[in-house]
């Protein structure tokens, strides 16, 4: 009886082991090699302003969990101003270093100007060019409203935009006395962006993107 009441106690006892190594394999993966175990975490959700407050430091760490947030399904201008202004100073003092800088950059001047241009075009429409446009020694220049524009390898003085969706490609394009208001701007997002791209997201970032003033690019 003695024997047997032991082998179900050893029995039970296994039992319990196996079940909490099952919990553990669970939480735990093994890397490529088979060697070392690694911890699988995953980021916590955080808001954009919740984002927005984090000290310097702990925001070059979150950089993944900023992208989480500007992909949420809810519209843009759901995010204030102010939460967008502190994100865009934070994302200027980042070093380009970080882990997935330049695409959390990109994407996040599009989604900003977006709270600022609600009446400019939806996204996909098929934009008119401007390649190789002389506007220079024009009074007024080339003024357009409402439309979307593709500025790709060209020149233009004087120009003015409103309520416009204003696209960049990788091509540089000179600028000179341009005006941007209520414009959405969307830049390639790559991990790789030229040094014309750089220039102009760090531009973007430190203005007021809701009116944006180019003496020279």
């Amino acid at each position: 009886m003695n024997v047997q009441r032991f082998a179900s106690s050893i029995t039970l006892a296994a039992c319990f082991a196996l079940g909490g190594y099952m919990i553990w394999l669970g939480h735990r993966s093994v890397n490529p090699q088979g060697t070392r175990p690694m911890v699988e975490t995953k980021l916590p959700p955080l808001t954009l302003e919740q984002i927005s407050s984090l000290d310097q430091k702990t925001f070059e760490r979150s950089l993944p969990q900023l992208q989480q947030a500007m992909g949420q399904p809810s519209h843009p201008a759901a995010a204030d101003q102010e939460t967008l202004t502190a994100i865009a100073g934070k994302l200027r003092q980042t070093g380009e270093s970080a882990p997935g800088y330049w695409p959390t950059v990109l994407r996040f001047i599009q989604f900003a100007s977006s709270t600022t241009a609600p009446k400019a075009p939806p996204p996909g429409q098929q934009p008119r060019i401007l390649s190789n446009i002389l506007s220079r020694g024009l009074m007024r220049g080339i003024r357009e409203v409402g439309i979307t524009m593709l500025l790709d390898d060209g020149y233009l003085e004087n120009g003015e935009f409103t309520n416009c969706r204003v696209i960049f490609n990788q091509n540089a394009v000179q600028l000179r006395n341009a005006t941007f208001k209520n414009c959405v701007f969307e830049l390639p997002v790559t991990d790789t962006p030229s040094p014309f791209i750089k220039k102009t997201s760090q531009l973007l970032l430190g203005s007021n993107l809701g009116s944006v003033s180019i003496p020279k690019l």
